[in-house]
């Protein structure tokens, strides 16, 4: 068998500016395929001249490596680090191009040890689709002329170590003669429609006791594409009995519209953002956030609608207004706030919501005495802005969504501005812990969920979860179809209506841990076969 083989290589994105000039790394197998490390975010920034990086290149020494660029403005000096491990690095040094004769200005490949890959992935990420790895061996005895007893399932092994029940279907075998035959079968991953709903940003789908799949999200509109005044103006459920129901065009939805507002004055977006449904103690609640002031759109803030009546497409939704606080002086929606959820644990209900003090956008969560209001009188900082992908354009985190498994809270948050380098981050807690303890998060260094030019999906982002038809757990997260970054031109990201709706699986590493695996591309929904083999012995 091959031996096989692991390479890293240093590029920059070049975008003018030392965020994009700095060392980027990717990763491949073969040369060819690459995998974007840290989201395609720097791993590695100069810090002297122009603190921007050209052309750089990796050389590996007998104690690690050395790293070199060339100074964006300045081609006649070259940066110089060394590094164990190329994910931390000595001190900079800046000398004169003519002295590092090894510098050659090429940002060629070199080839790594698994060992090396493997730790740079455990920093910054491994953007790897979740693929079947192996099937379970099947071989049975039969005697001549009598029909095989093939299993109706057989166990697969994905990439990230997952094991799961597949059904098969197999072919027919004939077993007249003695001897050992080859019996082909086939199983099938299910691959949702992509984009599943068109022009909704920020999508929730809730899976209620009456068999019906809820979905909501930010109202954006395409025929008035980047104009802000047509955007996020009203609330829309809809609903379905299965999941690719909910597709635009499939015919099998309904929809409804349960709030809506005008522009503001100027011909304002209200920003009417990330509205999901919830059924708390008996009622129906959407959460979504709107402006306060007329006169201010960017006063976001947090409110809630509440409909008793047991059908939400039937029954009246009642705006409840603004979420309270139990205390006067808490800083509890007193600055730019939005997309709160809710988690419901061992009989406690928890708000979590992302808010600006004063720059930042971080992530506090408090208890709830009631689906209206907090307990204010205690707030944590869960998550804040620390890391480069996370501060990309704007330093936010934002968006929070849970996943409870394994004895364990998964907290998956969007990070950085909405464009192309969106992403989402995750931290993790004990499922008995302090929830309100900052202590009892630990964050993942790296990016868990991020663009794939592969597949054409960018900026992948505010996600939910919820249970396929089959008890997998699915992701619903938006993303656009087009490469689009800050720094274009007259690019308004916050107003673009190319934000789609999708839904993929979630798979689960082998230490218990969610893997997101890369967005899926495009394309109408389907069952992908796999073949499988079993071994026949007629006697």
């Amino acid at each position: 068998m091959e031996k096989k083989k692991y390479y890293v290589k240093p590029y920059t994105v070049n975008w003018n500016n030392e965020e994009s000039d700095s060392l980027h790394l990717a990763y491949s197998y073969d040369g060819e395929d690459w995998y974007l490390l840290n989201g395609d975010n720097g791993v590695l920034f100069a810090q002297s001249g122009s603190k921007r990086m050209a052309n750089p290149q990796i050389v590996r020494t007998e104690n690690g490596f050395m790293v070199y660029a060339a100074d964006a403005l300045d081609a006649s000096k070259v940066f110089i680090y060394t590094s164990k491990d190329l994910i931390s690095y000595g001190e900079e040094t800046v000398t004169s191009r003519e002295e590092v004769p090894e510098y050659t200005g090429e940002s060629a490949p070199i080839e790594l040890k698994e060992s090396e890959l493997n730790a740079l992935c455990s920093v910054f990420g491994k953007p790897e689709e979740v693929v079947i790895e192996s099937v379970e061996e099947v071989c049975v005895e039969v005697k001549k002329g009598e029909k095989p007893q093939l299993p109706d399932t057989v166990t697969v092994v994905y990439s990230c170590g997952e094991k799961e029940e597949k059904k098969v279907t197999w072919d027919a075998v004939d077993t007249d003669e003695e001897g050992e035959k080859t019996v082909t079968g086939t199983i099938y991953q299910h691959q949702y429609t992509n984009p599943l709903i068109y022009h909704r940003a920020d999508p929730f789908i809730y899976k209620h006791t009456d068999g019906y799949y809820y979905f909501t999200g930010s109202y954006t509109d395409m025929e008035h594409n980047l104009i802000g005044k047509y955007q996020y103006r009203n609330i829309a459920i809809r609903r379905a009995k299965t999941l690719e129901g909910l597709a635009d065009g499939s015919g099998q939805y309904e929809e409804r519209v349960i709030y809506e507002r005008e522009p503001l004055p100027g011909d304002n977006s209200p920003h009417i953002w990330a509205p999901e449904i919830h059924f708390l103690q008996g009622k129906w609640y959407v959460y979504f956030t709107t402006s306060i002031n007329e006169n201010d759109l960017w006063s976001i803030r947090p409110h809630v609608l509440e409909c008793a009546d047991a059908d939400p497409f039937q029954g009246e939704w009642v705006n409840k207004g603004r979420i309270q606080t139990t205390t006067e002086d808490s800083i509890a929606f007193t600055d730019f706030s939005l997309d709160h959820t809710v988690l419901e644990l061992n009989g406690e209900l928890y708000l979590f919501w992302p808010e600006k003090h004063p720059i930042d956008s971080d992530i506090y969560a408090a208890k709830m005495v009631n689906p209206w209001t907090i307990d204010s009188s205690r707030i944590c900082k869960v998550v804040a802005p620390e890391y480069n992908w996370e501060r990309h354009g704007f330093p936010v985190c934002e968006g929070p969504a849970f996943l409870h498994r394994n004895g364990k809270i998964f907290l998956v948050y969007s990070a950085a501005g909405t464009d192309a380098l969106y992403c989402l981050g995750m931290c993790t807690a004990d499922e008995n812990a302090d929830l309100l303890d900052a202590k009892s998060w630990k964050k993942s260094p790296c990016p868990v969920f991020q663009s794939s030019r592969k597949n054409g999906q960018f900026g992948p982002g505010h996600n939910s979860f919820t249970k396929d038809e089959e008890g997998h757990d699915v992701m619903i997260y938006h993303a656009r179809q087009e490469e689009r970054y800050l720094v274009d031109e007259g690019y308004q990201p916050l107003y673009d209506a190319g934000r789609n709706a999708s839904v993929s699986r979630v798979y689960w590493n082998e230490d218990g841990t969610p893997n997101f695996s890369i967005p899926i591309p495009c394309g109408k929904g389907k069952d992908i076969p796999t073949e499988v083999k079993a071994k026949v012995i007629v006697k």
